[in-house]
């Protein structure tokens, strides 16, 4: 990637692959070194919705819904991606773990490559770049390449350091970045909330010969477990008007009426 490394610091050493799990980002900077590239997950990753509504656990809330009502399981994932498309339009994010941005620049600043690896689709590059860009977050650009479409089975996008991989797998959606850039790199560093991308990811790039440190990050955890589908229903009701988990809250156990209040 066209001269873009210097070290950032002393790695240790590390076996073909390493998959752990911790709630800081930046516990993942003693495995980077000056061949590595690094992958950060959007959601539950690197943001999260200030709302119950618009979360990444709200779509498994509205793929129960949908199922209930008796669609089909092709409805039900059109549905799914119509509502969580509409959504985020709305939805404001706010960082997951605070110290996200310090980590990307430092590791910006030492010319590591740092890239979003997610799966939203293509379509939603410009509601996540303005999600992404409401906390500071900006990841590597290369002017030569973006934005440009992968050579995926199924729509991909690199689009302003981030890589939609919409309905391919993240490990289908790296291998053709990594084609389109004609360049891979000696180690990845892959932090995701989802144990099971990151187990296949480790498998693919073991295949391609590239190292591999995966990171199970955990700081979403205590919020997803905690996730309240009531509060959820009750935000897309008043919407385009934004409701706070906290009135929601109040409205359903009878406390407040919003409207009211407005009056």
């Amino acid at each position: 990637m066209r001269k873009i490394f210097t070290t950032l610091c002393l790695a240790p050493v590390v076996l073909w692959g390493v998959v752990f799990e911790s709630g800081k980002i930046e516990d993942m900077l003693p495995y980077v070194d000056q061949e590595t590239w690094v992958f950060l997950d959007v959601d539950n990753t690197m943001i999260e919705s200030t709302q119950q509504l618009g979360s990444a656990q709200w779509r498994n809330h509205i793929r129960k819904k949908a199922r209930e009502c008796g669609y089909s399981p092709e409805e039900v994932e059109l549905a799914l991606d119509k509502f969580w498309v509409f959504v985020q339009h709305f939805a404001s994010v706010k960082l997951v773990d605070p110290q996200t941005v310090e980590v990307i620049e430092r590791l910006k600043e030492r010319d590591v490559p740092v890239f979003g690896l997610t799966a939203r689709e293509a379509i939603e590059a410009t509601h996540t770049q303005r999600q992404l860009g409401s906390v500071g977050i900006a990841l590597y650009l290369d002017p030569v390449l973006d934005p440009t479409f992968l050579p995926s089975e199924k729509l991909s996008l690199l689009d302003q350091g981030v890589i939609y991989c919409g309905d391919n797998t993240k490990s289908m959606g790296i291998t053709a970045f990594f084609e389109e850039m004609d360049a891979k790199p000696k180690k990845v560093v892959f932090v995701d909330d989802n144990q099971s991308q990151i187990l296949e990811l480790e498998k693919t790039l073991e295949e391609m010969g590239i190292e591999f440190v995966g990171m199970r990050f955990s700081g979403a955890d205590e919020r997803v477990q905690t996730f309240d589908g009531d509060i959820a229903d009750v935000q897309f009701s008043y919407l385009p008007k934004i409701v706070t988990d906290e009135e929601a809250n109040e409205m359903l156990h009878g406390f407040i009426n919003l409207d009211e209040k407005e009056d």
